[in-house]
């Protein structure tokens, strides 16, 4: 009851933390990027069969593409700002990706 449509926190008196808060649980939903690898949709809510996001900044300063539907990894784009070595998971697949500054690699599963 006190966050807005937009996902805004009205409980007064503002507080930023809970606007920065929401967000990032939606991210983390979405894509986890901890212990020096990269979990997609780890926990993606049934209600959200279907969507995207765009230029999400992981840990590490790697940036990702993902689409899904019907609850499934449709695509997935990883784009790197420095030289990196890591792995991706999705599901019960791990796969293992090397990258130079400035490339983006399309991921298939």
């Amino acid at each position: 009851s006190s966050t807005l449509p937009n996902l805004f926190d009205d409980h007064p008196p503002f507080q930023i933390d809970g606007n920065f808060g929401a967000t990032a649980a939606v991210a983390e939903m979405l894509v986890q990027s901890h212990q020096k690898r990269i979990d997609l949709l780890p926990a993606l809510p049934d209600a959200w069969n279907s969507g995207s996001v765009r230029g999400l900044v992981l840990r590490g300063g790697l940036t990702i593409d993902i689409e899904w539907e019907d609850g499934v990894l449709k695509s997935a784009t990883l784009h790197a700002s420095h030289d990196c070595d890591i792995p991706l998971v999705y599901g019960h697949q791990r796969k293992e990706f090397s990258l130079k500054a400035g490339e983006e690699i399309d991921i298939t599963w």
